[in-house]
C-alpha cells in the first residue's frame, strides 16, 4: 500500500482493477490518488496502490508534453523502502514519483497483485476492444469483402 495511507490515514480504500482514478494535489502539497469523480470534492477519500499495481496513464497534451511520455503509457506502482518513495515505473525503466504527477492526471488501474483473476478479465476485453478497434481502421472496403 501507499506509503502515506500506510502511515497516515485512517479512511482509504484499495485500488480496484479497472478503476479509474485521478491524481489531486492537497493542501499541503501532498499528492493523493484519488477516485476520478472525487477530483474536485471537498474530502476525497484516498486511494490506496498496492505494490505492484499495473496502471495505464491518461495524459492530456499538457501533460504529455511535461512528463514526456506518450498519450496512453502503461507504468508499474511501486513503493522504495529506502527511502519510503511512491512511484511510477515505466516500461523503458524510467520512474516518476507520485509528488511529482500534475494534478487531474488520469489513470485507469489494470492490475492489482493478488486480485489477477478480475485483471484478467479486464485484460480480455481490453484486447477485444484492440481488435474492434483494429477492425474500424481497416479500410470499408476490406471490412465489406471479408464479410462475402
Amino acid at each position: 500500500m501507499c506509503w502515506f495511507s500506510a502511515e497516515h490515514e485512517t479512511h482509504i480504500e484499495e485500488a480496484k482493477a479497472g478503476q479509474r482514478l485521478a491524481i489531486r494535489t492537497m493542501n499541503w502539497h501532498a499528492n493523493w490518488v484519488v477516485r476520478e469523480q472525487e477530483l474536485e470534492a471537498p474530502r476525497p477519500c484516498p486511494i490506496c496502490l498496492v505494490d505492484q499495481t499495473r496502471v495505464l496513464f491518461r495524459l492530456s497534451e499538457d501533460q504529455r508534453a511535461s512528463l514526456h511520455l506518450g498519450p496512453e503509457v502503461e507504468a508499474v506502482f511501486k513503493m522504495l523502502k529506502q527511502p519510503k518513495l511512491d512511484i511510477f515505473e515505466f516500461a523503458d525503466g524510467r520512474q516518476i514519483m507520485l509528488r511529482e504527477l500534475p494534478p487531474g492526471l488520469i489513470l485507469d488501474v489494470l492490475a492489482v497483485p493478488g486480485h489477477e483473476e478480475l485483471s484478467a478479465i479486464l485484460e480480455k476485453e481490453r484486447t477485444i476492444q484492440e481488435q474492434e478497434d483494429e477492425r474500424e481502421r481497416e479500410p470499408i472496403f476490406t471490412r465489406l469483402l471479408a464479410r462475402l
